[in-house]
C-alpha cells in the first residue's frame, strides 16, 4: 500500500475502536516491529459500485457504494478525498440492513476522473464489529462526457454527516515519573495508569533502539483496564525514552474505542555507586 500523506476527510463516523497491538520499533521504521502480538484478519472490501476503474459511469449517479466481506459497525465510516481536483460532492451515508454495504449520497460531473479512498492511514472508521479495520483502498473512475440533449438538474447533496469523535482517554501517572532522575535500575516494569478503563490493545514504541529498555516479558493490561504494564531490565546509568501510541501507532485506546494521544516518556537510571 502506498504511503498517501495529503488525504482530507469526506465523510465518516463511528466509534474509532482499536486494534490490539503491541508495537515496538523507531517511530517511522518500515522494519517489522520487535515484538508483536498475532492480528486477525480485518474486513475486505469486495465490491465498489461502480467498479474499481470504471469508464464512462453515468454522471446523473446519485450514490456510491462498496459492499465488505462482514458484518460492519453500523456507527462508522470514512469517505476520504485524495485532492480536491478528484474529489466528488459527498453526502450523507449510510448501511444497508445487512450492515455489509455503506452508500453515500453524491453529486457528479461528467468528463470527470473522481478519486476516492475507503479508509486511509489517518482515517480508518470502516471497522468491523469487532473494531478491525478495513485495509485502505484507492477507488478511481470517471464518468461520460456531456451530449445527447439537455441533462437533468442535479439533486442536491446534504451535507456530509461527520460523527463527532469521543473523547480521548489521558495518562494520569508514571512509574517512573516522567522526567524522573536517578532511577533504580533493579526496577522490573514500567506502568502507565490512565483515566478510564482501556480497550485490550496497546502500542509501546521506540524512538530509538538504543534509548528503549530491553523488555523481558509481554505487556499487560491490569484486569479493572486502567492500568497497562511493560516488564523491564534497565541498566545503571541510562537514559530511556518510551512512546505510548505515536502518530503510525495508537493500540492505547479508551473502550469506547478512542486513541490516546502520543506520550513522550523519558526518564534515566541512577549511575553504578
Amino acid at each position: 500500500m502506498p504511503a498517501v500523506v495529503a488525504l482530507l476527510l469526506l465523510a465518516c463516523g463511528g466509534r474509532d475502536s482499536g486494534t490490539p497491538r503491541l508495537d515496538v520499533r523507531p517511530q517511522g521504521a518500515a522494519e517489522p516491529p520487535t515484538f508483536a502480538t498475532p492480528l486477525d484478519a480485518g474486513p475486505r472490501a469486495v465490491a465498489f459500485d461502480p467498479p474499481l476503474g470504471a469508464a464512462g459511469v453515468d454522471p446523473s449517479r446519485t450514490t456510491l457504494a462498496v459492499t465488505f466481506d462482514r458484518d460492519m459497525d453500523p456507527e462508522g465510516w470514512a469517505w476520504v478525498v485524495e485532492n480536491a481536483a478528484t474529489a466528488p460532492e459527498v453526502g450523507e451515508s449510510s448501511w444497508d440492513p445487512a450492515q455489509r454495504t455503506n452508500t453515500v449520497q453524491v453529486r457528479l460531473q461528467p468528463g470527470r476522473d473522481y478519486v476516492v479512498w475507503v479508509n486511509s492511514p489517518q482515517y480508518s472508521y470502516f471497522r468491523d464489529r469487532g473494531g478491525k479495520p478495513a485495509a485502505p483502498v484507492r477507488w478511481t473512475f470517471s464518468t461520460a462526457a456531456a451530449g445527447g440533449g439537455p441533462r437533468p438538474p442535479l439533486p442536491p447533496v446534504a451535507p456530509v454527516a461527520v460523527h463527532a469523535a469521543p473523547q480521548a482517554p489521558r495518562v494520569v501517572a508514571l512509574a517512573p515519573a516522567d522526567g524522573a532522575g536517578a532511577v533504580d535500575p533493579a526496577l522490573a516494569e514500567l506502568r502507565v495508569t490512565f483515566d478510564r478503563a482501556m480497550a485490550d490493545g496497546w502500542s509501546w514504541v521506540m524512538e530509538s533502539p538504543e534509548s528503549f529498555p530491553t523488555m523481558t516479558g509481554k505487556a499487560f493490561l491490569t484486569p479493572d483496564g486502567r492500568e497497562a504494564v511493560l516488564p523491564v531490565r534497565l541498566e545503571a546509568g541510562r537514559s530511556y525514552v518510551v512512546w505510548l501510541n505515536s502518530d503510525r501507532y495508537q493500540g492505547f485506546r479508551g473502550r469506547d474505542g478512542a486513541a490516546l494521544a502520543p506520550v513522550r516518556w523519558a526518564f534515566s537510571t541512577a549511575a553504578v555507586r
